[in-house]
C-alpha cells in the first residue's frame, strides 16, 4: 500500500471530510456520554478530596477511610496548634446518599457544559460524638483565663508627672469568639475542611474602640481641662487644696462604651471623708485653758464644725463638671462660731462641776462669773461633761418633767433639754448642794446671773463643762 498523497486528500470531497469529523466526536461524545453515566465529572472535588473519574463506590470506598484518618487543626495568632482527631470524636462515615445526590446531578450527556462549571462539593459525609466534641473544645487551653489576653479599647491614662491625660492605644489580645469558632469547628469536620487559622478567619474578639475614635479624642480634651483646675477648700486660718492627681482619681471614662466621663462618687465621698477627718472639730476633744489658769482636756459634747459628705459631694460634683477653679466653703451640717483651729474662740460659758462655778466670757472679757447647782449625783442626773453649742434663747417659759413644772425667766438650752436657767426657788448656789439636792441635769443660776448672760449670748456659743 502506497502512502496517500496530498493530492490524494485534496481528491476527497470537503462534505466527506466533514462527515467524518463529525462522526469521530459524536463517537467520543457518545463514548463520554457513557463513562459518565457511573463516574463523576473530571475536576470533580468533594470535600477538598479529588473524585475525578471516579465511581459512586469508589468515592465511598475512599471516604470511609478518610474519616479514620481525618484531623482537624486550629492554630492561633502565637502559632500554638489545638488539634481535633478522628478518633477523639468518634468520627465515622455516613453518606445517607449524600455522594449518589452529587453524582446524579452531573448530567452524563451534559459533561460538556459541566467541564466549565464549578465541581468543587461540600457534603454531609460523616457523623461524630456531639458530647465528646464538646468536652475536648471547652477544654482547650485556647479558652484558659490564664491564656486569654482580653481586648481592651483605647483609653485615656493619667500621668501624675505631666498632670495630663494622653491616650494608650487599643489592645487586641487573644479572646477567641468561642461560639463563632465552635460553629466552624463543626463546618469544618461535616466538610472534611483539615485547618483552621483563627486569625485570617476573623474569628478573634476585637478591640471596641480604636484609638483615632474622634469620641476618645473629645474626651481626652476634656479630662486634661478638669484636671488643670482647682477646688480651694477656705477655712480661714487654714486652705486645702485639690487639683490634678486628686481630681484625675474622681474622673471615670468609659473607654468601652461612647467615652462618657462620669464622677466617682463613692471615691469622691472618700476624699471628703478625710477632709472632715482633719478639719470636722464635731466631738473631738479639745485643749481648754481654765480661769483657774490650768490646761485641761476637754472631752465629749456636740460642739464643732462638721462637714457634710453628701451634700458637699453634690457641690463638689457641679464645680468638677463645670470644670473652673473656685475657692469655696464645705457644706456644713454643723457649724460653730469660729472657723478658725481654736474654735472655741474667746466668747464661751465655762463651767466647772466639780467647783460648781460659772464663768462668761465675751470677747475675751469676764462679763459675770457665780456659783451655780448642777444635776443631783445621787439621783443619777448628774450633768454631762463636754463643749455644746448653744441651741436658742427664750424667756418666761415652762420646763416640765416627771413629776416636775417649773417656771423660768430665762431659758437656755445647750444639750437636748439640758440648759443654763434661773432658778428663783433656790436661796444658795455652789459648794456640794448638787450632790443630794442638785438639779435634773440642768445648770441652775442665781436670777441675776442668768439675766446677765441671756442679754448678750448668742446661740452657738459653746458651753464648757468639765
Amino acid at each position: 500500500m502506497g502512502i496517500l498523497s496530498t493530492k490524494g486528500i485534496k481528491d476527497i470531497p470537503k462534505k466527506k471530510i466533514a462527515a467524518i469529523i463529525v462522526g469521530v466526536l459524536a463517537v467520543i461524545y457518545i463514548g463520554l456520554a457513557v463513562f459518565f453515566t457511573n463516574h463523576f465529572y473530571f475536576g470533580t472535588v468533594i470535600n477538598g478530596e479529588s473524585c475525578s473519574g471516579k465511581t459512586v463506590a469508589d468515592v465511598e470506598e475512599m471516604f470511609s477511610h478518610v474519616s479514620d484518618d481525618y484531623s482537624l487543626t486550629m492554630t492561633d495568632k502565637r502559632n500554638k496548634e489545638f488539634t481535633i482527631k478522628s478518633k477523639d470524636i468518634d468520627l465515622t462515615f455516613h453518606d445517607e446518599g449524600q455522594i449518589q445526590k452529587i453524582k446524579d446531578s452531573q448530567s452524563s450527556f451534559g459533561w460538556i457544559v459541566g467541564v466549565f462549571k464549578n465541581k468543587d462539593y461540600k457534603a454531609d459525609t460523616v457523623r461524630y460524638d456531639e458530647a465528646k466534641l464538646e468536652k475536648l473544645y471547652n477544654g482547650f487551653e485556647l479558652f484558659d483565663k490564664n491564656y486569654i489576653i482580653e481586648p481592651k479599647s483605647a483609653y485615656p491614662e493619667y500621668s501624675r508627672k505631666t498632670n495630663s491625660y494622653e491616650i494608650r492605644p487599643e489592645i487586641y489580645g487573644n479572646k477567641v469568639n468561642k461560639d463563632a469558632l465552635y460553629k466552624e469547628v463543626q463546618k469544618s469536620i461535616l466538610s472534611g475542611n483539615k485547618t483552621i487559622n483563627i486569625d485570617e478567619a476573623g474569628l478573634y474578639v476585637q478591640p471596641k474602640n480604636k484609638a483615632d475614635n474622634s469620641k476618645l479624642a473629645k474626651a481626652v480634651e476634656e479630662l486634661n481641662k478638669k484636671v488643670k483646675m482647682k477646688v480651694t477648700y477656705d477655712f480661714e486660718d487654714r486652705k486645702e487644696v485639690f487639683g490634678g492627681y486628686e481630681i484625675a482619681q474622681l474622673l471615670n471614662c468609659d473607654s468601652e462604651g461612647n467615652y462618657d466621663i462620669t464622677i466617682n462618687r463613692d471615691r469622691m465621698i472618700e476624699l471628703l471623708r478625710g477632709l472632715s477627718k482633719q478639719y470636722s472639730t464635731y466631738g473631738d476633744p479639745r485643749k481648754f485653758k481654765a480661769s483657774s489658769g490650768k490646761e485641761i482636756t476637754i472631752y465629749g459634747g456636740s460642739y464643732g464644725w462638721l462637714i457634710d459628705k453628701e451634700k458637699e459631694a453634690d457641690e463638689l460634683t457641679k464645680v468638677i463638671e463645670a470644670g473652673k477653679s473656685v475657692t469655696r466653703e464645705p457644706v456644713y451640717s454643723q457649724t460653730a462660731l469660729h472657723r478658725t483651729k481654736d474654735d472655741i474662740g474667746n466668747t464661751y460659758v465655762e463651767i466647772s462641776l466639780s467647783g460648781q462655778y460659772l464663768w462668761y466670757y465675751r470677747d475675751g472679757k469676764l462679763i459675770t462669773s457665780f456659783p451655780v447647782v448642777t444635776g443631783n449625783t445621787s439621783k443619777g442626773h448628774g450633768t454631762p461633761g463636754g463643749i455644746y453649742p448653744l441651741n436658742y434663747k427664750q424667756r418666761d417659759t415652762y420646763l416640765n418633767g416627771r413629776n416636775y413644772s417649773s417656771h423660768v425667766n430665762y431659758w437656755m438650752p445647750f444639750n437636748g433639754n439640758i440648759g443654763l436657767h434661773d432658778a428663783t426657788w433656790r436661796s444658795s448656789f455652789g459648794g456640794g448642794i448638787y450632790r443630794s439636792n442638785g438639779s435634773h441635769g440642768c445648770v441652775n443660776c442665781p436670777y441675776s446671773g442668768a439675766a446677765t448672760i441671756y442679754k448678750t449670748i448668742e446661740k452657738g456659743t459653746p458651753i464648757i463643762l468639765y
